[in-house]
Parts: C-alpha cells; sequence; structure tokens
C-alpha cells in the first residue's frame, strides 16, 4: 500500500512539474530564434494617452520538493512574453522595426534576470529541502534587479530612440546572454557549478 501510495505521490508531482511551465495563449517563451513580432503584442490600442508599445515579463517558477536533487533546474523557471497584457499602437509609430527591437532588447534583459535565477537557485538548492523560502526571496531578489535594469535601459535610450545607446546595450545584453549560457531554459545537461 505505501508504495502505491508514493508511486502516485511522485506521478502527480511529475505531472504537476509538466503542466506548471506549459504556455497559454497569448504567452511566448524567450528563444534565441524566435523573435517578438507585432503579432505577438495581442492588445491594440488608437490612444494619445499611453506609451506606444508597452511589454508585460513574467519570470516564474515551479519548484518542488524533490527539486533539491536535480543538477539542472532551467525548465523549472519560464521567462515569459505575455501578449495578452501587452500592447502596441501600430498607427502611431513611425518605425516599428526600432520599437519591436525595442521591447525584445526588454525581453532579453528580462531572459538575463531568468538566467541568473536559474544560477542562484541551482547555488542554493540543498537549501531548497527545508523550504521555498529561498526560491521566494531569490524571486524577489531577480524581479526587483529587473525593475532597475530596465528603467536604466529605458532612461539611457531614449525609449530606444538613443541608437548610440541602443548599440551599448545590444553588446552588454549579448555579452551576458553569452556568460549565462548554460542557464538557458534549453540546456538540459547536468551544470557544474564552480566551488
Amino acid at each position: 500500500m505505501n508504495k502505491i501510495f508514493l508511486g502516485f505521490i511522485l506521478c502527480f508531482l511529475s505531472l504537476h512539474s509538466t503542466f506548471a511551465q506549459s504556455l497559454q495563449e497569448g504567452q511566448k517563451r524567450w528563444s534565441s530564434e524566435s523573435k517578438l513580432t507585432i503579432d505577438d503584442f495581442k492588445i491594440k490600442i488608437n490612444d494619445g494617452n499611453n506609451e506606444y508599445v508597452y511589454s508585460q515579463f513574467m519570470i516564474s517558477h515551479a519548484i518542488g520538493g524533490f527539486d533539491f536533487m536535480k543538477r539542472n533546474l532551467n525548465q523549472k523557471i519560464d521567462n515569459v512574453f505575455l501578449g495578452n497584457a501587452s500592447w502596441i499602437d501600430t498607427t502611431k509609430i513611425r518605425s516599428l522595426d526600432k520599437q519591436i527591437d525595442f521591447q525584445q532588447m526588454q525581453f532579453d534583459l528580462s531572459e538575463i534576470q531568468a538566467r541568473k535565477f536559474r544560477k542562484r537557485v541551482l547555488e542554493h538548492k540543498k537549501e531548497i529541502s527545508k523550504g521555498f523560502d529561498i526560491v521566494n526571496q531569490i524571486s524577489n531578489d531577480i524581479m526587483a534587479e529587473f525593475s532597475e535594469i530596465r528603467i536604466k535601459f529605458v532612461n539611457e535610450t531614449e525609449s530606444g530612440r538613443n541608437e548610440q545607446q541602443m548599440i551599448v546595450w545590444k553588446e552588454k545584453i549579448t555579452t551576458q546572454l553569452k556568460a549565462f549560457n548554460d542557464f538557458r531554459y534549453e540546456n538540459t545537461n547536468k551544470i557544474k557549478l564552480p566551488k
């Protein structure tokens, strides 16, 4: 009886993990191959009171009790663009490509934070066995950092209008994505952290 019950619990936990990371309508997981497009912005506006383009992102986790035994937690932490909460006004923007690129760079910044989240959780995975407070703390820290970085990016690039600063930021983003390459969602290999 105990073996059947334990088997049921393990099956439930694995199903929960699988379903927790499935995308809902309007959501788009970050990918180096699939960039944002106009069609990803599900709210179309024609309103001078708002920004012409606005993106909403979510870095979420589905970490369970037995995840402290894993050697890679990349697929337990997701970075998703929320198309149903993002808008675009195609009637007022002269250069849609530039604005979509500006939004994509924010999505890339969100991906950097997601990769940092994956790394920090892996570094503290032994603490997960004692409870999820550490995961929640890391999540809060990551989101606070993302807000600060996003504000700095928007200010320094003048909302994407300062082409020189856009080039500087593109280089920073590319460098950081490469630095945290082991922590991309697609990587399922064992990650060995330096001691």
